[in-house]
């Protein structure tokens, strides 16, 4: 009786990891999604956001982390967008909370662009166990830092990449 039962379970976990793509990792290109925008008048793909580098931060305003690393991230809005970087937010709070996403951003002075995902396609697509996220895509699409967790100005890693992907968008223009 084990042993039918542990053949069972390794069936339902073989059928069940088929079906599932592995996360976007380094190198990748980012996943074919498309967000509505704040406006909620349209929407913005995210093969939209090649071209230029890319700071991509999966979030919610229930999460208190990502509240917490909301001005870093703007900061870095204001220093880097004038060189090419396009800080975006994918707020996975749900469809009812697109009034508190809203009031939440203008109280903590977010200028940098940020999108609705109240479905978590986003979670989904890239294999996210908690919030928040954040990408760092380079001018060509391809995703070169990965960090499932807070990002601050203590992670040097972090900023040093900022700094690489952003220089080479401004050598190839």
């Amino acid at each position: 009786m084990k042993r039918l039962a542990m053949l069972a379970l390794v069936g339902v976990l073989a059928g069940c990891g088929e079906s599932l793509e592995p996360a976007p990792r380094v190198g990748d290109a980012l996943p074919d999604l498309t967000f509505a925008t704040l406006a909620r008048t349209d929407s913005l793909s995210l093969a939209d956001l090649e071209g230029r580098p890319v700071l991509l931060n999966m979030w919610a305003t229930w999460c208190p982390p990502c509240r917490e690393e909301i001005p870093f991230l703007q900061a870095l809005h204001e220093e880097y967008g004038p060189r090419g970087l396009r800080v975006v937010g994918v707020s996975s709070d749900n469809a009812g909370a697109f009034d508190q996403v809203e009031e939440f951003l203008a109280s903590a002075g977010v200028t940098y662009e940020n999108l609705l995902d109240p479905r978590s396609a986003a979670m989904d697509a890239f294999r996210l166990f908690g919030l928040p996220a954040t990408y760092l895509v380079d001018h060509e699409g391809r995703i070169t830092l990965v960090r499932p967790a807070p990002v601050s100005e203590a992670d040097t890693a972090f900023l040093s990449t900022i700094e690489t992907i952003v220089a080479a968008a401004e050598g190839d223009r």
